[in-house]
């Protein structure tokens, strides 16, 4: 499959499946948009004293240390989940949501450590002039498949990422830049209109999880065209 058939591919299959994939994101879109309007409903700025913010934040400081490890918990969940649901979808397998995150919180310590050295590598990438993180993503973007699939650690995970991905570089670097790179600029143009209400965050959290959907589906399908070989 080519390049632009791939990325056609990855639209098609979100618009398809759409109410799967909605609910498979939603979880994190209302943690997101909570958290956020939380944050604002504070009124910190920049003209607060230290002491003042921290005055300001310790009424609420227990509720945002749940809600930040229920973010991450979810968060480290959501990738394994995402292979589940593809997994689930593909193969015509009765399944729901609830499930399927739960099977992926049994894996949390193996996302999160591989998860956190993958995001270590493309901050790395990033510092590089940007372009170097997405090829790190890409190449190391099957990591959640081994682990899900073939219960690797987190180093074995992202080695055989990496190994797997050795002839679809180029090919994994372009479509990691379209969809990242749409999401950035997106994001960019949205909170550049500085309006902090409900639908604004809403509308950024759905297309920060969207778009991690369709390119994780695109790392899934590469995963399951070698390992069917």
């Amino acid at each position: 499959m080519n390049f632009i058939n791939q990325l056609l591919s990855a639209l098609l299959f979100f618009k398809n499946h759409f109410p799967i994939l909605l609910n498979l994101c939603l979880p994190l879109i209302i943690i997101e948009v909570v958290a956020s309007l939380g944050i604002v409903n504070l009124g910190i700025n920049e003209t607060m004293s230290n002491d003042l913010i921290i005055e300001t934040i310790q009424p609420v400081a227990f509720p945002l240390l749940i809600l930040s490890l229920l973010s991450l918990t979810l968060t480290m969940a959501f990738y394994g989940a995402m292979m589940l649901t593809f997994k689930g979808i593909d193969e015509n397998i009765d399944f729901n949501i609830l499930n399927i995150y739960w099977a992926s919180i049994k894996k949390f310590f193996p996302l999160l450590w591989s998860t956190m050295l993958a995001s270590i590598a493309w901050a790395v990438g990033l510092i590089l002039l940007i372009l170097p993180g997405f090829y790190l993503f890409g190449r190391l973007g099957m990591y959640p498949a081994y682990i899900m699939f073939e219960n690797k650690g987190a180093i074995e995970s992202l080695s055989n990422a990496w190994n797997a991905s050795d002839q679809e570089g180029a090919r994994l670097f372009f479509l990691t830049t379209i969809f990242l790179g749409s999401q950035f600029l997106l994001g960019f143009i949205i909170g550049g209109l500085f309006i902090t209400n409900a639908v604004i965050f809403i509308v950024v959290a759905a297309l920060k999880y969207f778009t991690y959907v369709m390119l994780f589906y695109l790392y899934y399908t590469l995963y399951k065209s070698i390992h069917l070989k």
